[in-house]
């Protein structure tokens, strides 16, 4: 029978990684590894052959050993930091399932291993860096620095800067173009949003909002950009190809980290100054909800289900879980000091949030809304995300 040997073969071949002959034997049937299977025994493991394997892929971040489980649970248990070794020796690996996490007063980026939950490297950039940024290859990341007004350009492989390219006065929130082409920078300090072209790594002009705008954060689907305007409490909407405004949205006090939903229709505007999580019809502007939430709400995520939604609230150093469905609060973190920005592991099954008040990242559970690790990092966290590409990471 080849099909037994069919299944190992696909195995092999989508994971590129190899697999015990003990554990080839057990998935199949074949006691005594010799490799012979009859119809009726491959009749009478089917259903435990699919179970095996289900088990096998969503078991961890990726196929392993025992004994490489065994190493990275010891090392989350602190009984051995080999894996921690191996994870900073092969730091640039790019298919690592990693976080980047910039630090503002030591003006660097740390990276922080899923696996081990452990900072396995460090990239010096520019000044007081802020929001992170990862092209869809995760060849290339790129950090706002708010002090020398530039954007770094980072080689994840190398943990190297290759480029900094000058923008506005205070760079903050930044967004990249589907295409990995264009990067649009938010400057705190003036009112324009100034793009550069990622591929050449050099400035490409500027979005004029208008006298006395100012931009924070930055949302883009399809042809329309999404800018937050914390001083005059509303989120302009631009068409990147005529570099125009066509609408604006009049939002709560301070609008801050805003998202919107894949599909486009919805507008999630955390409101600091009102301490609410707004959602809006994208489309005509329309509030659609206000959801009281903690003190300084300051950057969302909401889950792929549409069904969550996670707020992090700074001044009120609280982390807040949100029923979109009732439209209200279920729990509330408190006591998390200077609860910045927040973003999903691959699965949602865990959310990362910087903490700037403790130079902590926490991990939170998303099933049972509690903390389940903490993680030292620079000193005053600010902006977090994942580096994982497609397809990669598994459980991480």
């Amino acid at each position: 029978m080849d099909r037994p040997k069919s299944l190992i073969s696909t195995i092999y071949k989508s994971y590129n990684t190899s697999i015990p002959i003990d554990l080839q034997c057990l998935i199949i049937g074949d006691k005594k590894g010799t490799g012979d299977l009859t119809m009726n025994n491959w009749k009478k493991k089917s259903l435990f052959t699919v179970v095996a394997l289900f088990v096998l892929l969503l078991g961890g971040c990726a196929m392993e050993t025992k004994e490489q489980a065994a190493e990275r649970l010891n090392t989350k248990a602190g009984q051995s930091t080999e894996a921690v070794n191996t994870a900073a020796s092969n730091v640039g690996k790019l298919t690592n399932v990693q976080f980047y996490v910039s630090s503002e007063k030591e003006n660097q980026i740390s990276v922080i291993d899923v696996v081990s939950s452990k900072v396995v490297g460090k990239i010096p950039v520019g000044e007081s860096p802020s929001v992170l940024l990862f092209s869809s290859t995760m060849r290339e990341a790129y950090a706002a620095n708010q002090h020398s007004s530039t954007v770094s350009f980072i080689n994840t492989q190398t943990l190297k800067v290759e480029a900094e390219v000058e923008v506005g006065p205070m760079p903050h929130g930044m967004v990249l173009s589907p295409d990995n082409r264009t990067l649009y920078v938010a400057t705190v300090a003036d009112q324009y949003v100034y793009l550069v072209d990622a591929k050449e790594r050099k400035a490409a002009g500027t979005i004029d909002l208008g006298t006395g705008a100012k931009t924070n954060y930055l949302a883009l689907h399809g042809e329309k950009l999404y800018i937050s305007d914390h001083e005059n409490h509303k989120v302009y909407i631009v068409n990147v190809k005529t570099k125009q405004v066509v609408s604006t949205i009049s939002t709560g006090k301070i609008p801050r980290a805003i998202k919107i939903s894949d599909d486009g229709k919805l507008l999630y505007v955390p409101s600091a100054g009102d301490n609410a999580l707004e959602i809006y019809n994208a489309e005509n502007g329309k509030q659609l909800q206000n959801i009281k939430v903690a003190e300084g709400a300051t950057d969302v995520v909401v889950t792929d289900d549409g069904l969550t939604a996670v707020v992090t609230s700074m001044e009120g150093s609280s982390v807040t879980f949100v029923d979109l469905q009732a439209n209200k609060v279920t729990k509330t973190l408190t006591q998390q000091s200077g609860a910045r920005h927040i973003n999903f592991n691959r699965l949602q099954s865990k959310a990362y949030v910087t903490l700037s008040g403790s130079d902590q990242v926490v991990v939170i559970d998303m099933v049972t809304k509690e903390i389940v690790e903490q993680i030292k990092v620079g000193a005053q966290p600010h902006g977090i995300q994942i580096k994982a590409l497609p397809g990669i990471g598994g459980s991480c």
